[in-house]
């Protein structure tokens, strides 16, 4: 992330008189230059694209932004598929296209150290999750938003790391980035409706504050779901399979709010997982 390319402010309108330019292979060529740009540079394009009021203009800045994302998502599959941190900053971009990913991952960087720092040498894995417990949950005071659930920064782990609200399958990844850099052995658990995480043989759901669980609680929600149990629903997913399931929790918040044209878009990078 380190090597973006920072542009000057010619060079900026210079990219944006392009965006004049329809024929989609010169977009082809923008959207891979977008791939490579700093935060900074990608919000000035776009302040200047919304100050332009030209509707073609905008049109080609939302096509190039999301033909790049195309590209990083693909280059994450074949290269980093199992870096979950990664494709959870990817799924950003179709929100925050600028987004500063650097930023976040400082900030998940802190949350690590600050429950190390509760820590010894001695310490073990249970208490190194008391450690995550206290500083996600009643430090920072994440929780599931249980009050409007539907809300689609509820499923972007950086604007979740803005308001401490979310949902289940991005509480938990944030949950399971923490624990990564304590090298804690904490997996995704997609069970029937409700993403939870799972350390040694204890169930944790960060939507409720890290509250521990049981299976049959998981069975009786699967029930309630009119899911046949299986006992396979607790063993732990792949991180592309958790990439998908945010992909699709975003589609169907699309097609609930009646952003037809959105939803259709996330369909299409969710072929490329």
């Amino acid at each position: 992330m380190d090597k973006s390319l920072e542009l000057s402010e010619s060079q900026i309108k210079g990219f944006v008189n392009l965006l004049k330019d329809s024929e989609e292979k010169v977009l082809s060529l923008m959207a891979q230059q977008v791939s490579n740009m700093s935060p900074d540079s990608l919000k000035m394009i776009e302040d200047l694209a919304q100050k332009s009021n030209d509707v073609d203009l905008l049109d080609n800045w939302y096509h190039a932004s999301r033909l790049s994302l195309k590209y990083m998502i693909e280059d994450w599959k074949r290269l980093h598929r199992q870096d979950l941190e990664r494709g959870l900053f990817l799924i950003s971009r179709i929100y925050t296209p600028y987004l500063n990913e650097q930023r976040y991952t400082e900030i998940l960087d802190s949350y690590a150290n600050r429950a190390a720092e509760k820590l010894s040498t001695k310490s073990t894995s249970d208490e190194a999750v008391e450690a995550i417990n206290k500083v996600l949950f009643e430090e920072e005071r994440f929780s599931g938003n249980q009050a409007n659930y539907y809300d689609i920064r509820n499923n972007f782990i950086h604007t979740v790391i803005d308001t401490k609200l979310g949902n289940p399958i991005v509480l938990s990844s944030i949950y399971m980035l923490v624990a990564k850099r304590l090298k804690v052995p904490v997996s995704g658990i997609g069970a029937p409706g409700h993403f939870i995480v799972k350390f040694a043989d204890q169930l944790i759901d960060p939507f409720f504050s890290g509250r521990r669980i049981t299976k049959e609680e998981c069975v009786i929600r699967a029930q309630e779901l009119s899911v046949f149990w299986r006992d396979e629903y607790l063993d732990p997913i792949e991180d592309s399979f958790i990439i998908a399931r945010c992909i699709r929790n975003l589609i169907a918040i699309y097609k609930r709010n009646n952003e037809l044209d959105k939803a259709s878009d996330v369909s299409e990078l969710l072929k490329l997982i």
